[in-house]
């Protein structure tokens, strides 16, 4: 190591330590910002661009309601509702990397993933492809696109791999080995990711390989993730992208005291189906 690099290295070093007093944000504080972020996100793309849309185009067409107040509502979801609900996936990915560290049990981990993978397909389908489902004569189901649980799984795969990969041989020639395997069952989870179409895709790999890559310190993990997020998707962060780096750098590194593990995974399919229901009914209502 040059040692241009190591005076970086010990400066992050330095700095990760000098922020542990300020950091209060634990496990469970994290998934908690990262679902009332999915909330807020899922609740306007279903209900706010489903029914109530629908609701608001008729009273507009009717002469209730002016163009003006309805523009002005559409770009406050648009504009404003959806990219509060960025936060998530960020956190949720960070969540996935520190448990892919500290649990006892990855292959439990992993099953627990893939369970709920499937248990959410529905729910996800109903919720966001209903219409569409139908149309093709597939309802429930729709095929094409798959729930964010699915690209959990494959990141979880993807750190194993990473781990499985690496090499502490001091020869060059088997880190460079070692570090081309990595790089190309990175490619294949991505191309995974991409070929069954779960949400984030590759981009979403790319996010917890980065923040996978950077586990050790917290500066150079949050830095990583936003470039990744800036090479994936061609620009600066958003105020809430990087509110969720903020989160990140505030984690204590605790889980906290209340045993919600089961709770945040059950979370994603029900107020999946919930929020399809409440769609359902205000379409119903006109």
């Amino acid at each position: 190591m040059s040692n241009a690099l190591k005076t970086i290295d010990h400066w992050f070093a330095k700095a990760d330590l000098k922020m542990k007093d300020g950091q209060f944000l634990t496990g469970n504080s994290l998934k908690v910002i990262a679902c009332i972020s999915m909330l807020i996100d899922h609740f306007t793309k279903i209900v706010l661009f489903g029914g109530v849309n629908s609701l608001l185009v008729d009273q507009m067409e009717a002469g209730l309601i002016s163009e003006e107040a309805y523009f002005q509502f559409s770009d406050f979801v648009r504009l404003k509702l959806v990219t509060a609900g960025r936060v998530a996936y960020p956190l949720f990915c960070f969540v996935l990397v520190e448990g892919f560290r500290y649990t006892h049990d990855r292959k439990k981990y992993g099953r627990n993933l893939l369970l709920f993978a499937f248990l959410s397909e529905i729910p996800f389908d109903l919720a966001f492809f209903s219409d569409q489902s139908q149309q093709m004569g597939t309802f429930p189901f729709y095929w094409p696109y798959q729930n964010v649980m699915w690209t959990l799984f494959l990141g979880l795969l993807t750190m194993a791999c990473l781990e499985k990969l690496a090499t502490s041989s001091p020869l060059r020639k088997e880190k460079i080995k070692a570090f081309l395997l990595q790089i190309l069952s990175v490619l294949v989870f991505c191309l995974i990711a991409e070929g069954i179409h779960c949400d984030y895709a590759s981009e979403g790999i790319l996010i917890i390989t980065a923040l996978y890559i950077g586990r050790n310190n917290r500066i150079y993990q949050v830095l990583l993730f936003l470039l990744a997020y800036m090479v994936t998707n061609g620009e600066q962060p958003s105020l809430f992208i990087l509110v969720a780096a903020l989160c990140m750098l505030a984690y204590n590194g605790k889980r906290g005291t209340a045993h919600l593990k089961y709770g945040f995974y059950a979370f994603y399919p029900l107020h999946l189906f919930i929020l399809y229901l409440v769609d359902l009914a205000l379409l119903r209502i006109q």
